[in-house]
């Protein structure tokens, strides 16, 4: 008998932490779900209350970006909201990691932050906005610093990084962290983008794959530590 208890202790412990794992997804996915839908509801309200035809209304150019997350949030279920010059509320400005192990053009792992304005909502989702629109008619001008095949930045004869611009349809860009600051903080598991256009959300492949994982119920990233050389 105590050979078989000794027996079923090993397979607990070789299965239990991919049951757990496995758990943690289906949790994941499903608060997915349902915060994007959430966010899409409330620009469909906004979107009605202005009695426009299409998202851009929500996003004009003149409007600042407080302007702009303000009007859609308002038919969120918000307990705190935090402006761009807020540093300690919302969770504060903290570290999130991109899905992937990535260079961040000077040969470190790279790593950013939530800044910008922001909500929390009753279920701990962080919402965190950026604003675009820059060209009016939903064409946003971004800003693309060239990089090698190693994703090292391309310098020029000032030995500064080498940048072109390019054109995008979009509205605006809205970012969420599923369980905020408190969670792993990293694309693909828990925060994800997506971009508004004039009419439809468009996913953000980089910045977690929302649709992706919606379709699949797979999170897609890469478990790995920050800081250091890439």
């Amino acid at each position: 008998m105590l050979i078989t208890l000794g027996v079923i202790g090993v397979v607990a412990a070789m299965t239990l932490p991919a049951l757990v794992n496995k758990y943690n997804e289906k949790v994941m996915v499903n608060k997915l779900k349902r915060t994007y839908s959430e966010l899409v509801n409330a620009m469909d309200m906004r979107r009605a209350e202005l009695g426009a035809s299409d998202y851009e209304a929500l996003f004009e150019t003149e409007m600042s970006a407080a302007e702009q997350l303000d009007g859609f949030i308002k038919n969120l279920h918000v307990i705190e909201r935090c402006s761009s010059s807020d540093k300690k509320g919302c969770g504060g400005l903290y570290k999130i990691k991109p899905k992937k192990r990535t260079n961040d053009g000077y040969g470190n792992v790279r790593s950013g932050s939530v800044n910008g304005e922001r909500a929390v909502l009753s279920d701990g989702t962080l919402v965190w906005f950026g604003k675009r629109n820059s060209e009016g008619g939903c064409i946003t001008t971004h800003l693309k610093t060239e990089t090698d095949d190693n994703g090292n930045y391309v310098l020029g004869d000032d030995d500064k990084p080498v940048t072109s611009t390019y054109k995008a349809n979009q509205c605006a860009e809205i970012f969420f962290d599923l369980n905020g600051s408190a969670g792993q903080n990293q694309f693909g598991y828990d925060c994800y983008s997506f971009a508004v256009k004039k009419n439809f959300a468009d996913q953000h492949s980089g910045y977690g794959g929302m649709f992706d994982t919606m379709r699949t119920g797979k999170l897609d990233y890469e478990n790995y530590s920050t800081g250091g050389k890439f």
